[in-house]
């Protein structure tokens, strides 16, 4: 019985504490204004994690975990020279703090109102609760990062191959960038497209091509864009025999990715049998205990 009231406790603090941020934290409330509410219709509950990153210092943009949001933010919402890198990792880091405090006051509150090994159980899985949301939050952009860059590799030898093309019928490399890049959608002529920008809007083919590079997050294309930016320093001369060069590697990588993914899946899919078969197994257990306390 202690237990429990200590759980509603500390369940109780939480709660009034997470309050007191909501309502402390409305300040904030006009930097989540322009949100679309597909994708952050729990957007009123940043305001919360917003205090808690202006108040508390080692919760701020400028400790170890904030820097690193910066950075990936910066990879992912690179428009307009970044500018908005730190308003989107602010806006992740303060729903992930708004989360992780909710869901912990609901845990032990929850917890206070069960009975026996129930106030444990529930307590372990609402532990592992928080993490995953903590964990969520905090690894979003990441995530995101990850995906992008594996979607632009798997069509980065379809890229390749078509510049070799057209550099083949002697287009320049500017020409034959921006007729790939609008010749399809994905993430990848995305970032080309947002190249042929910065070059329109008098960005030295050098930065714009680096800039793409790097938006990818992946080392396979940032090395490719950086052969690039040597070979054009050089006049571009074997720019054609390095674009068949580069077709044929990625062409062989994108078999590899494709393989790797299939084992990933196949090991993903994995999972959900083994938690299938252990609950069979429970429920047969259960059934011969069951069995074996009627016969007695």
């Amino acid at each position: 019985m202690m237990i429990k009231v200590i759980f509603l406790a500390i369940g109780t603090v939480i709660s009034v504490f997470y309050i007191l941020l909501l309502l402390l934290g409305s300040r904030y409330d006009s930097k989540i204004e322009g949100l679309p509410q597909e994708g952050y219709s729990d957007k009123e509950l940043f305001s919360a994690g917003y205090l808690l990153q202006y108040r508390v210092p080692w919760l701020s943009m400028k400790s170890k975990m904030g820097q690193k949001l910066m950075a990936q933010a910066q990879i992912l919402h690179p428009e307009n020279q970044g500018r908005f890198a730190e308003y989107w990792a602010r806006l992740y880091w303060a729903r992930t703090l708004s989360l992780s405090i909710l869901v912990m006051a609901f845990v032990f509150c929850a917890a206070a109102w069960m009975e026996g090994i129930m106030v444990y159980a529930t307590l372990l899985v609402g532990v592992v609760g928080v993490y995953a949301v903590y964990n969520q939050g905090a690894n979003e952009m990441a995530n995101q990062i990850k995906k992008r860059s594996t979607a632009c590799l798997l069509e980065f030898s379809n890229v390749v191959s078509k510049l070799a093309l057209l550099l083949n019928c002697n287009e320049t490399i500017i020409e034959a960038w921006r007729t790939v890049a609008y010749s399809k959608t994905g993430p990848i002529y995305d970032l080309m497209q947002d190249a042929s920008v910065d070059m329109d809007n008098n960005v030295p083919l050098e930065s714009a091509i680096y800039n793409f590079g790097v938006r990818t997050a992946s080392p396979e294309i940032r090395k490719f864009a950086s052969i690039i930016i040597q070979n054009a320093a050089r006049g571009g001369s074997d720019m054609t025999v390095f674009m068949r060069q580069q077709a044929q590697e990625m062409g062989a990588r994108r078999r590899q990715l494709m393989l790797q993914r299939g084992d990933e899946a196949a090991a993903r899919l994995l999972i959900p049998t083994t938690l299938i078969l252990i609950g069979i197994m429970a429920i047969i257990l259960v059934a011969a205990l069951a069995n074996m306390n009627l016969s007695l």
